[in-house]
């Protein structure tokens, strides 16, 4: 019985001190939403690395490694999105290839949007992937779940810039373009 009863102690003050533990975070220890949004947006981005492996029939570059990284810049009050591709040095060795900005667009729409947006020939913009589309998806894959108005919503479209660079390892014809999220890189 004394057992049973010094069980019971156990686990009634475990969650009291748990309880205890989780106001004092969310009262003293303060993570602003702009933090959380960030961290949102960097967590989903890792989670889609793997949307740009290698490909049986390359419609795209092929790439041996993709890093992002998103900051805050307050000196100038923007969210900044950094994506990099290191082209497969195996493939490129035999290949010779240089890329172009509609790569580095290319890039950045398959990581955010799960999209070309490009013709895989012509290597031109096509109708699959307007900036109204890169707006909306942006909006309902990152900011989806969270209490912000179309205001804020709409703020955090216009102040968050992508910058993609593609790292050519053999020849080195490395290829750097920016832009706003939902618009075309240059």
């Amino acid at each position: 019985m004394k057992k049973i009863i010094f069980v019971i102690f156990l686990i009634v003050s475990n969650n009291c001190l748990a309880n205890t533990s989780f106001e004092i975070l969310k009262e003293e220890k303060k993570t602003s939403y702009l933090d959380f949004i960030l961290l949102k947006i960097e967590n989903k981005l890792i989670q889609r690395h793997t949307l740009l492996g290698p490909q049986y029939f390359a419609r795209r570059i092929q790439y041996q490694n993709i890093g992002s990284e998103v900051n805050f810049v307050k000196e100038k009050s923007k969210i900044n999105i950094s994506i990099t591709g290191v082209m497969d040095k195996r493939r490129y060795t035999q290949k010779k290839y240089t890329p172009k900005i509609s790569d580095c667009n290319i890039l950045r729409n398959i990581l955010i949007y799960g999209k070309h947006g490009y013709s895989t020939i012509s290597q031109k913009r096509n109708n699959h992937l307007t900036n109204d589309d890169m707006k909306n998806t942006f909006i309902s894959r990152f900011l989806n779940n969270l209490s912000l108005s179309k205001k804020e919503k709409d703020f955090i479209i216009e102040n968050t810039l992508v910058k993609v660079l593609i790292i050519d390892p053999v020849r080195g014809n490395n290829l750097s373009c920016a832009g706003n999220i939902a618009e075309d890189l240059y």
